[in-house]
């Protein structure tokens, strides 16, 4: 899972770039709240996905908790701003959610770790798509262009 917590280290530095900056307009900017909200998240995925080896599936299922409690905090202040890619993070969560609550007592740390890992990757995903649509000053160029 380390390529995921890479992935999540830029994304979570970006989005603290991104909630730095002001546009200086007189309506307030939805991604003033947003985007930090959104960094909160990505800082919860980072924790499930940094549990070490000795980790108990109780602390995965916490980690996970925390993912949702974060999420709905970021889902609070999206209003109409974020619409339908919030809908698929919040279903790639959901799907995270549910893969925990499936680990049986016995669940070894590293079975948790490789029966999460899809899910967390899936969700980090959804995160940089979000991130990259909304958050991003300096979007990549497409290489449709």
């Amino acid at each position: 899972m380390s390529r995921v917590t890479a992935v999540l280290a830029v994304l979570v530095l970006a989005l603290a770039a991104c909630s730095s900056s002001s546009s200086g307009s007189a309506t307030p900017d939805p991604a003033i709240a947003f985007c930090p909200a959104l960094d909160a998240y990505g800082k919860s995925l980072v924790a499930l996905e940094a549990l070490t080896p000795t980790a108990t599936v109780d602390q995965y299922k916490t980690a996970v908790s925390n993912a949702r409690t974060a999420l709905a905090a970021v889902v609070a202040v999206a209003g109409p701003f974020a619409g339908a890619q919030l809908n698929t993070l919040s279903t790639a969560q959901q799907q995270l959610e549910a893969a925990a609550d499936e680990l049986p007592a016995g669940t070894t740390p590293a079975q948790a770790e490789a029966d999460l890992q899809p899910y967390l990757q899936a969700v980090t995903e959804e995160v940089v798509l979000t991130y990259n649509a909304i958050c991003n000053p300096n979007p990549t160029p497409s290489s449709a262009s």
